[in-house]
């Protein structure tokens, strides 16, 4: 009696090809040329031959080692149990905004929320950060995020965490949702360390990767995982950047897409500042406050036509909190009753008005 064929989504067998060894989006881009994903995977299963250009035979040996030993439906059961959709090239509820991108992936996962049509901006920096970089990444987060613009990063340590950080330090209901892009399968948190930060992005917001389950980092993993941060940017900022840090392939990646980059500037004796100083040299934006970063995305956040009775009491009462002495970001959150992220906001808006100043970690009274 012959085997009924097994029928799976087409989703089901394009999972599956990516579950299997050092299988990046160049590779399953390569291995679908010779048919449907379901076809490829019949092939690698069988005794046929499959040769592909620029990939060994032993590597080809491992794809059909694995895809010998794991079924692609107990794979597609895997993603079924987390709770994981799936978002395939092609298909009606695929994210509009890398439809037509220049290299969109075949499939994308997600756990949390879909992907809106909100605005969104991109904040990336370097791992190793130094405090006056996360507290600019935390402040960016917070104020976006109460204005109504999704923060977009990818939940590394330093300056991708802290920022969302920021942007779930505004209440819930009261603020744009994370949006974090990671390298690994949605089932492998990395870094280990930001287990909480990831699975509060997860609940909500949207965590997202062209990873399968299953499927570990790894160091060429990561420039792939920047396009799709600044695919799904309207713009990207840098906040601290070494000269040559792992963040500049995100703005690569920004500027192949005519996306709009900006760069906080930096100590020019500090190596934290290297790379983003000298974005504003080639001609980045500078970005001196969340004003900037609306100015790029050509977007006037509902704070600007708050009620002026509302706004000038806040006002006051931040005023009065920071007095004539120079205060951390921080030290004035423990002072007033709002959220670090409605302080960031209005902090940005005395700034404008030229009531405070800000000088690296430091706010001071003007006026």
């Amino acid at each position: 009696m012959t085997a009924q064929k097994l029928t799976l989504p087409n989703a089901a067998w394009l999972h599956a090809l990516l579950t299997l060894p050092a299988m990046g989006p160049k590779r399953l881009s390569a291995l679908l040329e010779l048919g449907s994903a379901e076809h490829v995977w019949e092939l690698l299963t069988s005794s046929q031959r499959v040769q592909l250009e620029g990939v060994s035979a032993d590597q080809i040996s491992k794809w059909r080692a694995a895809a010998r030993s794991t079924p692609a439906e107990d794979h597609w059961r895997a993603a079924g149990e987390l709770g994981m959709w799936m978002r395939e090239l092609g298909g009606a509820d695929y994210p509009e905004r890398l439809r037509e991108d220049l290299e969109p992936p075949h499939m994308l996962f997600g756990l949390g929320a879909d992907i809106g049509s909100q605005l969104t901006v991109g904040i990336v920096g370097t791992r190793n950060c130094t405090s006056y970089g996360k507290r600019c990444a935390f402040e960016f987060g917070a104020a976006l995020a109460e204005a109504g613009v999704s923060v977009v990063s990818g939940l590394a340590i330093g300056i991708d965490a802290a920022a969302h950080q920021g942007v779930l330090s505004v209440d819930a209901a009261h603020r744009a949702p994370p949006i974090g892009v990671v390298g690994s399968g949605l089932d492998i948190v990395y870094p280990k360390r930001n287990s909480s930060l990831w699975h509060k992005v997860q609940t909500e917001g949207t965590l997202l990767s062209e990873t399968a389950l299953g499927v570990s980092p790894a160091r060429w993993r990561f420039p792939a995982r920047n396009r799709i941060i600044a695919a799904l940017s309207d713009a990207v900022i840098v906040i601290e950047s070494h000269e040559a840090g792992g963040s500049l392939s995100t703005v690569d990646e920004a500027q192949a897409r005519d996306i709009p980059v900006g760069a906080v500037p930096g100590p020019i004796t500090a190596n934290s500042s290297a790379g983003t100083n000298q974005l504003i040299s080639d001609g980045a934006t500078p970005v001196l406050s969340v004003d900037d970063v609306f100015a790029m995305i050509g977007y006037q956040p509902p704070s600007a036509v708050a009620n002026p009775d509302d706004v000038d009491e806040c006002s006051a009462v931040l005023l009065d909190a920071l007095g004539w002495t120079p205060l951390l970001f921080e030290e004035l959150c423990s002072r007033v009753a709002l959220s670090p992220g409605e302080i960031a906001v209005e902090v940005e808006r005395l700034v404008g008005e030229g009531l405070c100043t800000k000088s690296g970690p430091w706010i001071e009274r003007l006026s």
